[in-house]
């Protein structure tokens, strides 16, 4: 079906919705190898949490590698403490490192999932995260705005005031200052996404991920900056500060 609809010849297999490294060893596995059917996969793609990668997990992932390529996406969303409190993530920072850290002993490849437009980050939060993924050698990274779930604490907070959503303007300059503070050898798998209608009360501003990242491109010209614009700057500086 897919091969027809896509015209396509090799595909990569995504374990994407929820924690895909919760469960044990045996039933991932046996899962994960349901799902490399020919020679057509070449890739597997599994989504989980820095806090649900142990290492028995970690060596199984890396047992894929002789026959396609693993990569492992992980949710951060933000470095700042408070802000992973309010959204109630149950890591902090330290985890993510950490599971990062331990991935790449495996030679897995690391993509990072972020969320630039959270109420209670600061521009400083989007600077501080882009230039952390890069120093710990990330290979990708997913954007996302922040969409609000029918029936969640984040409605409450907005119905009764005590946050507000980030308009799509402030949303288009955080995701400029993050992709400027992002080393030029992090993959950009994603500028936004497209949040589930009939779950949300908002999300994405009315627009499509389309427009958004037409309208996040554009303005780069505008702007006349690119990736990893001022992460080269930052870099330089901190490499000479350290001769000096």
């Amino acid at each position: 079906m897919a091969m027809q609809k896509y015209n396509a010849e090799k595909f990569i297999v995504y374990f994407q919705a929820f924690t895909n490294t919760y469960a044990p060893v045996d039933v991932l596995k046996k899962k994960y190898e349901e799902a490399i059917i020919d020679d057509s996969i070449v890739q597997l793609s599994v989504s989980t949490r820095p806090d649900c990668l142990q290492e028995p997990v970690l060596d199984l992932l890396e047992s894929f590698k002789d026959r396609v390529d693993v990569s492992v996406e992980i949710g951060l969303q933000s470095i700042n403490p408070r802000t992973l409190r309010m959204i109630k993530r149950a890591h902090g920072l330290a985890e993510f490192i950490d599971a990062v850290l331990r991935a790449k002993k495996h030679r897995l490849e690391i993509v990072a999932h972020i969320i630039v437009d959270l109420p209670w980050d600061e521009i400083e939060d989007v600077v501080d995260t882009a230039r952390t993924i890069s120093l710990l050698g990330v290979d990708g990274v997913k954007l996302h705005s922040l969409y609000i779930v029918r029936g969640t604490e984040l409605e409450r907070l907005i119905q009764s005031g005590e946050i507000r959503l980030l308009s799509f303007d402030q949303y288009k300059d955080r995701v400029i200052v993050f992709l400027e503070n992002l080393s030029q050898n992090v993959v950009i798998h994603r500028l936004a996404s497209d949040p589930p209608k009939h779950m949300t009360i908002a999300g994405n501003w009315g627009m499509s991920k389309l427009q958004i990242v037409n309208q996040i491109e554009k303005e780069l010209q505008i702007r006349d900056t690119y990736q990893g614009k001022s992460y080269e700057e930052w870099r330089n500086s901190q490499v000479h500060n350290q001769e000096d």
